[in-house]
């Protein structure tokens, strides 16, 4: 194997201890190799990156572990420094039965040494920023989706009804009728006279299904829910302002996404947080899509491939893709939905979303590395190689029918 790098470190990382090795190769000898343990701590950190500098280290890999490895990357990667790599902790496993934390990091920096490891796509600061707060927004979605669940849970349990007339119990009407099922002095005419629009015309459904009674304890501990709902809307829209004070920078790039059919103001702010503006870090169309985990595994053996289903890659990516593309899928003028509709027939709806949100990636890539604005092709569209293969299948079956015909339009390959 060729030495790429003479000199390099790898680092082992625990919460409280970091084991840091350094290699040097000397000549045609084995070199010089060197461990440490140092702490965790602002201090700790400094001796390393002064240990570090006095033997002039230029390159330093460090194993992906959980969120300790961050402030670790930050401290060693100041510009001007040194080169870090952050590298999959699946792509440098020791030989079982030899696993300690010092022979980790020994591990580590040989296999970097000599160029067996890649690493890892690390965003900027001001990405990573906004990475943390689009991620804070999707948990935050949930907690709420949640505590919505859990009132009409709770409603249910006591004969309200409320789920069974109205399409969004927490909406404006509903929300309404559950603050004043809380206060525990509105009848249920009064209730029913809050509904808006057309669920005034369900008036006699919505007072049978208030007419249960709640104790002084279920409304509590309801309000209480409720409450928790509240102040996540309000932490919501907070999130949301910062969201777009940080995409500020990005406006071409989000009026761009935009045009993407599926593609809400949300679903792009999450993408542009997960894979950046720009496309040069990632050699290919094809290597984003294994990066996110929306290519297919590659296994072959004896000359057969084998069905290993997707690789594991971002999951971020793929919940806002996916998300997107059940959005895009329900069009059927559009090429996304059309495209949905004959793959779901040939490998069901699962499958077909998946392959819709790689393509969907792709058409990104190509966006954002070109500047091209969307295109949209149409539900008739049909690729030149599909029209040519369709020409030749057709001319196939005529001919063994004994029919000979001679082509005007476009020529079979």
């Amino acid at each position: 194997m060729d030495l790429l790098h003479p000199v390099a470190a790898g680092i082992d990382i625990h919460r409280d201890t970091l084991v840091v090795t350094i290699r040097k190769a000397e000549g045609s000898t084995r070199g010089w190799k060197e461990t440490r343990t140092f702490g965790t701590f602002a201090d700790d950190l400094q001796a390393l990156v002064d240990w570090l500098n006095e033997h002039e280290v230029p390159l330093v890999a460090i194993e992906s572990t959980g969120v300790m490895w961050k402030p670790v990357y930050r401290r060693l990667s100041a510009p001007g420094s040194r080169t870090v790599w952050l590298i999959n902790p699946n792509h440098c496993k020791a030989v079982p039965g030899r696993k300690t934390d010092v022979k980790d990091s020994e591990w580590l920096a040989q296999l970097v040494q000599f160029g067996l490891v890649m690493p890892s796509f690390v965003p900027d600061c001001a990405q990573m920023q906004l990475r943390e707060l689009v991620r804070l927004r999707k948990q935050l979605v949930n907690d709420h989706s949640r505590q919505t669940n859990r009132i009409i849970r709770d409603l249910e349990s006591h004969g309200i009804k409320l789920s069974s007339v109205l399409s969004d119990v927490m909406g404006k009407s509903g929300y309404a009728m559950v603050k004043a099922l809380l206060s525990g002095d509105k009848s249920p005419e009064q209730i029913a006279d809050l509904a808006r629009g057309k669920l005034r015309s369900k008036r006699a459904q919505i007072i049978r299904a208030v007419s249960a009674t709640l104790d002084a304890t279920s409304r509590f501990t309801i309000g209480v829910k409720l409450a928790l709902r509240e102040g996540l809307d309000e932490q919501l829209k907070a999130l949301d302002a910062h969201i777009e004070q940080l995409l500020e920078p990005m406006r071409k790039q989000v009026e761009q996404l935009l045009e993407v059919p599926g593609l809400q103001r949300t679903i792009v702010a999450a993408l542009l947080a997960e894979i950046g503006p720009d496309m040069s870090v990632f050699r290919s169309a094809d290597a984003l899509a294994s990066w996110t985990g929306l290519s297919p595994g590659n296994c072959r053996s004896a000359g057969k491939n084998r069905d290993v289903g997707c690789r594991r890659g971002s999951h971020w990516v793929r919940i806002f893709l996916t998300q997107a593309a059940w959005a895009v899928s329900r069009s059927r003028k559009t090429f996304w939905g059309r495209k949905f509709a004959t793959l779901a027939a040939r490998t069901g709806r699962k499958q077909a979303i998946v392959a819709i949100a790689r393509k969907m990636l792709v058409v990104i890539y190509y966006m954002l590395r070109d500047g091209q604005p969307y295109r949209e092709l149409g539900a008739s569209y049909t690729p030149p190689a599909q029209v040519t293969s369709r020409i030749r299948y057709h001319m196939t079956q005529l001919r063994q029918l004994g029919i000979d015909i001679s082509l005007t339009g476009p020529k079979a390959a």
